[in-house]
């Protein structure tokens, strides 16, 4: 009786239940921006990748190699709309400068953090009209209006090696994030991200504009992506290029390609990735729906016993 009571109400309370959670895996990789919508709750996902990059600086005569991983670490709790997440990169670097080379290993910067949906468009949770394809397919330019999300986080133990000016040991990180679905298959996302904003010396503002379309197969999908970058000391644009593909419903493999427009310096890039799940999101549903199941105890006055007469035989 239980279950089929549980099952009523996943019938009835989809919205409610489904808001963030998707039943394929959904990774903010290939590319560096962040989705709008969490993981979903009890749902722990692992992206990262190996990449190489080669930089080299027209006027300080400064050429640099890279390998390194990329690492992520995100897990939604408490509600749909909630994750929290670590972000960081491990690098190993060969540099060349004034004609003498030297390398390292270490951590460029870690970051950790939350991110949380303030706002999803109601008419992204209806179901498609099983009678008519162009209603599903065509543009409506309700379709431009994007889910919202806001992230908060904090960067600790930057290694000042790879950054051009004085970075803090700890510095705040703050991002706008959009997410919009314009046409049937295609997603854009725009992140707005102020980074190390307490100090202008530090401070960096940057863009992330991506857009990523999936296949009719469903299992594959390519993106292209623009960055832009604003700082004290640096200023870049870099584009992005790259396809992923869904193994299964819980892992996605990736890769991508990258270049920066300018000489001061000059930035290629390459990177191979895999993302991961461990979905625990059924327990999460099966709690809410005995939530939604408890009785409500109702509270039955006494009826007045009643004088039983005396019988005079």
């Amino acid at each position: 009786m239980n279950k089929i009571c549980l099952l009523l109400l996943w019938a009835l309370f989809p919205t409610v239940i489904f808001a963030q959670y998707t039943e394929i895996i959904n990774s903010n990789l290939p590319g560096t921006s962040q989705s709008a919508y969490a993981v979903g709750a009890r749902v722990l996902q692992f992206e990262g990748g190996l990449w190489y990059e080669r930089s080299s600086h027209r006027y300080a005569g400064v050429k640099m190699h890279f390998v390194g991983v990329n690492y992520a670490a995100r897990y939604g709790f408490f509600k749909e709309e909630l994750e929290v997440m670590l972000n960081g990169t491990l690098a190993f670097d060969r540099t060349i400068a004034a004609g003498a080379a030297s390398s390292h290993i270490g951590f460029v910067n870690n970051t950790i953090g939350a991110k949380y949906l303030l706002f999803k468009p109601k008419f992204l949770d209806e179901k498609p009209n099983i009678y008519s394809w162009k209603a599903n397919n065509s543009f409506r330019w309700r379709n431009l209006i994007p889910s919202i999300a806001l992230y908060a986080g904090m960067n600790f133990l930057p290694n000042k090696r790879y950054y051009y000016e004085q970075v803090p040991s700890l510095s705040p990180k703050v991002a706008a994030i959009f997410q919009m679905e314009p046409m049937p298959r295609i997603v854009t996302v725009l992140n707005l991200i102020g980074d190390r904003f307490l100090s202008q010396q530090n401070a960096e503002y940057s863009y992330v504009l991506t857009l990523t379309h999936n296949l009719d197969n469903g299992w594959f999908s390519i993106f292209a992506e623009q960055q832009g970058v604003y700082s004290h000391g640096y200023d870049d644009q870099i584009t992005r290029l790259g396809v992923a593909f869904l193994l299964s419903d819980k892992i996605q493999l990736n890769a991508d390609l990258g270049v920066g427009w300018k000489d001061t310096p000059s930035r290629y890039s390459l990177l191979a990735g895999a993302s991961y799940r461990i979905d625990n999101h059924n327990s999460y549903i099966k709690k809410v729906l005995k939530e939604k199941m408890k009785p409500t105890k109702i509270k039955h006055k006494k009826k007045p016993k009643k004088r039983r007469k005396n019988v005079i035989g």
